[in-house]
């Protein structure tokens, strides 16, 4: 696609002072094979611009010439970034997404859940390995009441008749 962007540039002439058809593959880039890839067909395409100049038989002089080929790569460095970093933000949403959304099934007495292969998990292994959460456990006051209730009233017993005698 960027070469047939540079083919499209090099048949317009050089009334476009800036190639936009070059952000369209340069953007495509960074989107989907990431920033660094993207910026280095950028310059590499800013380069074959600078070479065209010559091709057009421009009379810029060389320090007005090489003053225009570094604002084209700044500017489309600048575009380039953009992009890079808006598909990085847009990715990172979409794993958060999928993460947190859809049905869990789980099981209403032990609390395991069923993962995508049918295999059931405790819930901390399942969120953990989805997400960046890390769990600790305690128990909660009602807990405690409903399944402590016995062993808390003896030494609540065992308090009290300490403290008579």
């Amino acid at each position: 696609m960027a070469l047939l962007m540079a083919c499209c540039d090099f048949l317009a002439g050089p009334i476009i002072f800036f190639p936009v058809l070059f952000v369209i593959p340069v953007a495509l880039m960074a989107w989907n094979c990431g920033l660094r890839t993207a910026l280095r067909l950028a310059v590499v395409l800013c380069i074959i611009r600078f070479s065209f100049q010559y091709a057009w038989g421009i009379p810029y002089p060389l320090p007005v010439a090489i003053i225009n080929g570094v604002l084209r790569v700044a500017i489309l460095l600048f575009i380039t970034f953009l992009c890079g970093k808006l598909s990085a933000l847009t990715q990172a949403l979409r794993a958060r997404v999928r993460t947190l959304e859809g049905l869990l099934p789980t099981c209403s007495y032990c609390k395991d859940i069923r993962d995508e292969n049918g295999e059931w998990q405790q819930m901390e292994e399942y969120v953990a390995s989805r997400s960046g959460a890390l769990f600790t456990h305690g128990i909660c006051p009602k807990c405690v009441t409903t399944h402590f209730g016995d062993v808390m009233n003896q030494a609540e017993e065992r308090k009290g008749a300490g403290d008579g005698h």
